[in-house]
């Protein structure tokens, strides 16, 4: 013989029971939506002692054990979305917990069983991403200002002047030529 549901694991349903306020408005609202043909599913004709039928009152307890996993949030979503997903007859409890699930808010992936990484490790491996992304970052500076590296002495200093009058729109080709001329006359 089959125990009632309540029964079933004692501590379990004394600690996942949800709010007899929650079933209620479940109940309530489906009423409202479906009218009789929702709690004529559950009637049985026989009345407890305070003339509840108790068909009902068993189907209150199996809803009642069912949905105490989901969030008060979540069912009232899935009451929400009856009316589209079942517009003429109302959901079984089967369909209501579907609806429920489907409410429910999706969980983030962690990683679980990720391989542990030593302090010293992630330091190094930090350091070196560090280092990586500041020359990735000068690279793009000298790119976006047009820094182009060059030999120290007097050779850096005529290819710069070449690249500024070159940059500026001019001959840079014909000023190299004119500064040749021009320092080795002062050399001569």
């Amino acid at each position: 013989m089959l125990r009632p549901v309540t029964h079933a694991d004692p501590i379990r349903a004394a600690q996942s029971q949800p709010d007899e306020t929650v079933i209620n408005n479940v109940f309530k609202v489906m009423h409202g939506y479906y009218g009789n043909l929702f709690l004529s599913k559950f009637a049985s004709g026989v009345l407890d002692a305070r003339k509840r039928d108790m068909g009902v009152a068993s189907a209150r307890t199996v809803w009642a054990f069912s949905l105490h996993r989901f969030a008060e949030a979540v069912v009232v979503s899935a009451l929400e979305k009856c009316q589209a997903r079942h517009p003429e007859f109302p959901p079984s409890l089967p369909q209501f917990v579907t609806l429920c699930i489907a409410c429910e808010p999706r969980k983030a992936f962690t990683f679980e069983n990720a391989i542990g990484m030593s302090d010293e490790l992630r330091g190094k491996h930090a350091a070196a991403a560090r280092a990586r992304n500041k020359a990735f970052a000068q690279a793009a500076r000298q790119k976006l200002t047009g820094y182009v590296p060059l030999p120290s002495g007097l050779e850096g200093l005529k290819r710069a002047i070449a690249n500024a009058v070159g940059a500026a729109g001019g001959d840079e080709a014909r000023e190299l030529l004119r500064l040749d001329r021009m320092f080795q006359g002062a050399a001569a």
